[in-house]
């Protein structure tokens, strides 16, 4: 599909992005649990609304042992190309939905609310092939975003290019920008905190500390 044809996103596939190896946060970030509840599970309840959910898990072995532990009615499927980062991890769920939107959340960007995804939709413009926050110094948030299934070959490319660093995800919609293929979406949209990754214990201390205001005010 030309990506002037591309249609406003109604309906969305759900793709959150788990493949990392977790280095800095010292254990697999799919199962570990924050104030009682699963990352895995937060980032699913956000993309409650989509078609269908599935999770890029990296490395072939690696969605083989996962697999089994993801929540009820999600798959999970390995990397076209494990080891080239989110940007692999999104390629390769683009290429299966091809003609269709994508809504991409990382699984450790858990407090992203279920309402932001159909008023991200609403962003949309004429043209564009994805919707994607972009703060107000001009950094990208690109794994709570909105994708059409046709920028597949385009992003399989750079993958191939050997560009498999998170900030090439940034240059790569730099690039789509320039072109007004994606529409930048003001991330203060989004309630407080909502865009809190969760990279390192301390980040799920806060985590736990978000929850817990969140439980409170019911």
């Amino acid at each position: 599909m030309p990506l002037g044809c591309v249609s406003p996103p109604v309906r969305w596939h759900g793709l959150i992005l788990a493949g990392g190896a977790a280095k800095r946060f010292g254990r697999d970030k799919v199962v570990v649990r924050v104030n009682g509840e699963r990352l895995i599970d937060l980032a699913t309840a956000s993309l409650a609304e989509a078609v269908a959910i599935s999770v890029a898990l990296g490395t072939p072995e690696r969605a083989a042992a996962l697999a089994p532990l993801l929540p009820p009615g999600v798959t999970g499927f390995a990397d076209d190309r494990p080891g080239c980062g989110p940007m692999g991890g999104l390629a390769s769920a683009l290429s299966r939905h091809r003609d269709d939107w994508v809504a991409v959340l990382a699984a450790d960007l858990p407090l992203v609310p279920v309402t932001w995804w159909s008023w991200l939709a609403q962003q949309h413009q004429r043209g564009a092939a994805a919707l994607v926050p972009r703060d107000a110094n001009g950094r990208w948030e690109p794994l709570a975003a909105l994708y059409h299934g046709s920028l597949a070959d385009d992003l399989h490319a750079q993958v191939a290019s050997g560009q498999r660093a998170r900030l090439a995800l940034h240059t790569w919609l730099d690039t789509l920008a320039d072109a007004r293929q994606v529409v930048s979406v003001d991330p203060t949209s989004l309630p407080a905190g909502a865009l809190l990754n969760v990279n390192r214990p301390e980040d799920a201390a806060r985590l736990e500390h978000l929850l817990a205001q969140r439980l409170a005010a019911g």
